[in-house]
Formats: structure tokens, C-alpha cells, sequence
């Protein structure tokens, strides 16, 4: 219940107790429109989480040549190992299921765990950058599609977000 108080300097001055803002915030605010955000970031979420992503290589040797960096030569320290084990299991089981196309199809933590080994390459001379671009652009084009859908949640959440406060976004 509001109270009010006159202040022969200052004019009137309305108190409102904490309850009767909480629920004059709550009151304002359209629990449609949060359940619908909710729900729709929810479901988005849920189909990102199952979605693959397409790498494909140009050629075959392209793909042996990651596969073999993946198993023998990627750089890793710590904990780090951990991806490059998951990404085997990734790699063995689209082996044992058949790769075609020379395209492997992978969620996107996998993909974005393989990306950063890659990243972590050194070489020298022309002939090796020219055999590691033709290893890497692959995951460029499947990492772009893998933002599209980070950046959709994160919108989604922003909506929600704006919802649960009351406001609009443009």
C-alpha cells in the first residue's frame, strides 16, 4: 500500500512498499509474450544442439591428411587432450560409417574444437601452406553457418531477456 507524506519544502512524496512494486512490475509484464520467447529459444537451442555441419574437402587426400593430423601430429597441452580424443571418436565412427563425398558431417563443438588444432599449425614453405589451406577452408565454411546459429540464440535470449523486463528491442 502506497503512503504518502507532504513535505512543506519539498511538495508530496509517494512511498510504495517493495511488495506492491514487485507486483506492480509483475502486473506490466506479459507473460505471453515471455512463455512464447522461452519457448521458442528453447526450441532453438534444441534443434542447434542436434544439427551437423557439412565439411567437405576437395579431395580425398585433403581428408587423410586430417584425419592423420588429428592421430599423429596435433599440438595439445593439458586438458586439451580431451578434444582430440573426441574428435577421433568422431572421425572413427564416420570411418567405420562410411565417409562420402569426402565430406564429414560434425556438431559444432567437435568442428570448433577441430578448427582450433588447425589454428595451432606451424610450417614453412609454399608447398605446405598450400596442403594446410586446402586442410582448413573446409572448416571456414562450415564455421560460418555454426556463428549464424550462435548468434540466432543469442538474439533469442536477448528477446527474452527484454521480454522479462518489460521492454521492447528492435
Amino acid at each position: 500500500m502506497a503512503k504518502k507524506k507532504t513535505d512543506t519544502l519539498k511538495g508530496t512524496v509517494v512511498q510504495l512498499q517493495s511488495e506492491d512494486l514487485g507486483e506492480t512490475i509483475l502486473n506490466s509484464l506479459d507473460q505471453a509474450r515471455i512463455e512464447a520467447c522461452q519457448k521458442n529459444l528453447d526450441e532453438t537451442k534444441e534443434r542447434i544442439s542436434k544439427k551437423v555441419y557439412a565439411v567437405k574437402f576437395e579431395a580425398q587426400e585433403d581428408l587423410n591428411r586430417f584425419i592423420d593430423f588429428i592421430n599423429n601430429k596435433a599440438q595439445w597441452k593439458e586438458k586439451e587432450a580431451l578434444g582430440i580424443i573426441e574428435i577421433n571418436k568422431v572421425l572413427e565412427k564416420a570411418q567405420r560409417e562410411g565417409i562420402q563425398q569426402n565430406a564429414l558431417y560434425l556438431q559444432a563443438l567437435p568442428l570448433e574444437a577441430s578448427y582450433y588444432f588447425l589454428g595451432k599449425i606451424t610450417g614453412s614453405g609454399l608447398e605446405e601452406a598450400k596442403k594446410y589451406i586446402a586442410m582448413l577452408k573446409p572448416f571456414d565454411v562450415a564455421l560460418s553457418s555454426v556463428k549464424a546459429d550462435a548468434l540466432e540464440i543469442q538474439n533469442l535470449e536477448k528477446e527474452l531477456a527484454a521480454a522479462q523486463q518489460g521492454i521492447e528491442i528492435s
